[in-house]
């Protein structure tokens, strides 16, 4: 009798169906895993989306507002316009006087454009032929709201040719309401200037 010897053939079946299934359970945890990912990712994004903004309330001059004062005061609106206007009417030297009275036409009413353009272009004639220099500083603002008036009380330091003088600054302004502009957030416009000695 002939010897046989029987050669098993390994088969790679077995070992593709091996791989195939880990493959496939790689497959699954990263399908679940991705699956995971995106439900936490669409929480997170209703739970940003149904959240109210965050208002960070800031005034013109970059000071954080509460958020209980949504609107401010018009008493407090309007002095700072007449700050504005003071430290652009009353404070000028040669070198810039024609500017800063031409930005504080911008606080000056329509009716009361003429009168006021006479008035400062005598200012003008004054400070470039005498060389004069002028500061102004507003220590109280008094708005009264019933009488549309404005009386802001300070000290004014002039210079004439290097010559140093200071003395009170006492004007009382009359006052309308008007559109708000980017040269004049307020909105509010000076009709009648009277300073007082």
């Amino acid at each position: 009798m002939k010897n046989y010897k029987e050669h098993l053939l390994n088969h790679n079946f077995p070992k593709q169906l091996s791989d195939l299934m880990n493959s496939n359970q790689f497959l699954k945890l990263f399908s679940v895993a991705a699956l995971g990912l995106a439900v936490f990712a669409l929480i997170t994004l209703m739970t940003l989306g149904f959240k109210p903004p965050i208002v960070i309330s800031l005034s013109e001059s970059a000071i954080e507002l509460n958020q209980i004062e949504k609107l401010p005061k018009p008493e407090d609106q309007i002095q700072q316009a007449a700050k504005k206007y003071i430290s652009l009417r009353y404070k000028w030297e040669p070198a810039n006087v024609v500017k800063n009275l031409e930005l504080a036409d911008a606080f000056i009413h329509p009716i009361s454009k003429k009168a006021y353009l006479a008035a400062v272009s005598n200012v003008i004639k004054f400070s470039s032929e005498k060389q004069v220099s002028q500061r102004a500083y507003a220590n109280a603002v008094n708005v009264n709201l019933q009488s549309k008036t404005v009386t802001v009380a300070g000290d004014r330091i002039t210079s004439i040719q290097g010559m140093m003088a200071a003395g009170p600054l006492k004007v009382e302004l009359t006052f309308e309401n008007g559109d708000r502009t980017k040269e004049n957030p307020w909105g509010v416009y000076f009709v009648k200037e009277k300073e007082s000695l």
